[in-house]
Formats: C-alpha cells, structure tokens, sequence
C-alpha cells in the first residue's frame, strides 16, 4: 500500500485527522481490486473513525514489513544452518533419506547437545562450542585466582591468629614473672624509700657542716689577713728605721764639701775633735 503523505490542514492534522482525499485513496488501495463504498454522509465523526483506521493500518503494515523482513533473515539463517549440518552429515557418511540414525551417532548428538544445554548455547555451531568452552576456561581459570587470592588472605588471617596467640602467651608468662617479682620489688622498693630518706637527713648534716666550715673559714681568712696586715706594718716600720738611718747618715754625708779631697780632710778633723772629745 502506498501511504504517501499528502498536504492537508495543519489543525486536523495537530489532532490526528486524515483529509478526506487521503481517506479515498486508502480505501480505494484497500479495497482493491473491488470497489470501495462509497461514503454518501462525510460527518466529522465518520473522518475521526476513519481516521483512526487509517493510523492502525499503517501501524499493522509497517509491523507486516518488519516481520517479513525478520522472517527472511531467519529462513536464510536456517537455510545456512541445514547446509552446514547436512555438510556435517555427509562428512560422517550419515544420509538423510535412512530412517534412523546409528546408536552411536544418536548417543554423540545427545551427548553434544547436553552439552550445548549446559553451555547455554544458542545454537550448534562450532565457533560456538569453541567461544563457550574459552568463555568457559576464562571463567575457571578467574575463579581459580579468586580462590588462591582468598586461600592467601586465609593463610595471612592464620599466621597473623598464630602470633596474636604468641604474643598473648608471652604476655601471659611476663604477667606471671610480674607477679611474682612483685613483693621483691615492693621490698626493695621500701628499701630505697628508707634510704631516700637516710640520704636526705645526709644531705642536711652535709649542708650545716658545710655552712660550719664556711663560717670557719671565713674567720681564718679573717685571720690570716690581720697576721699578714701586722707582718706588712712590722716591716713598714722596719723600712722606716732603715730609712731615717740612712737618712741620717745622708744628712751626715751632705754636710761633707762637694770636693773629695776636702771631703776627706773634714772628715779628718772631724774624727780628731771625737778624739779630743773623748
């Protein structure tokens, strides 16, 4: 049927309503080669319906088309399909035409489509064996390094279980040797206390002898410097004498002429006025 679409008002054909020359055309095409009825009231309630028949019969011809088209690739998919079994036949010298098949050949079909059934398969073909049995082996071989992944994180789980169980058993032996050795702890433990405090008193007698000896020594040093301040003055006034003697003699000597033989010559008489003198 050829629906091609013809112009008609923009209004009818927001709301879904066919013109009426589309409509004859359609009957026409659907009637033929008969004549179509000819429609003597053309109300707009008779256009709606037939409007609405119109839709559906393009609806159920393009659904006609599709699975037309769907069936012819599907006869040409199990055209393929019977050439390659009555070829898979004829390679195993099986004809079509005998009316049974040898047991074994029944017991490998069946066998082969166990399998295919387990496998899934969507149908017998060889590739297809092969893509399910890699899929197959790809899936094991996965599984297989999920469980070797799992039995590694077990053995982990285990060893770290087993030292966790180690070290709660030495705890326990050094919880043991703790009680134990806690009243020889407790004893010297007071020992040290009493011997804090013997040292403690140690350390004040320590301190107030060391404040005696600071004051003791503060007086020796007293001491030892009036001894040396009264050496120093006796030696002061030892240098005294000695220089008011030499002074003396000095003022003796100054009184002598400047000249050395008229110092000699005053000596001389002076020494024979002391003789006179005496």
């Amino acid at each position: 049927m050829d629906y091609s679409p013809v112009r008609q008002d923009p209004g009818k054909q927001a709301q879904g309503i066919v013109d009426w020359p589309q409509l004859d055309d359609w009957l026409k095409t659907l009637y033929a080669p008969d004549t179509a009825p000819a429609i003597s009231h053309r109300t707009p309630e008779i256009q709606k319906q037939l409007s609405q028949l119109h839709r559906l019969d393009k609806c159920i011809g393009g659904a006609r088309s599709i699975v037309q088209r769907i069936q012819s690739e599907a006869t040409k998919e199990y055209e393929g399909l019977a050439d390659q079994l009555a070829a898979i036949l004829d390679a195993a010298s099986i004809s079509l035409s005998s009316p049974a098949l040898p047991k074994t050949t029944k017991h490998a079909l069946s066998e082969l489509s166990k399998l295919a059934s387990s496998l899934a398969l969507a149908n017998m073909r060889p590739e297809s064996f092969e893509r399910a049995i890699a899929r197959a082996a790809i899936d094991g071989f996965r599984r297989q390094t999920q469980v070797d992944a799992l039995r590694e994180k077990r053995n982990g789980v285990e060893r770290k279980t087993e030292e966790s169980r180690e070290r709660r058993r030495k705890l326990a032996v050094l919880l043991d040797k703790r009680k134990r050795d806690a009243v020889v702890e407790q004893q010297k433990a007071r020992e040290w206390k009493r011997n804090a405090q013997v040292i403690a008193h140690k350390s004040e007698e320590y301190e107030q002898r060391l404040a005696q000896l600071a004051g003791q020594r503060e007086e020796r040093r007293a001491r030892h410097e009036y001894a040396d301040l009264r050496q120093l003055d006796d030696h002061v006034g030892a240098l005294g004498k000695d220089v008011a003697d030499k002074r003396r003699a000095l003022e003796g000597y100054s009184a002598l002429p400047p000249d050395i033989s008229l110092a000699y010559l005053k000596l001389e008489e002076a020494k024979q006025a002391l003789d006179q003198l005496r």
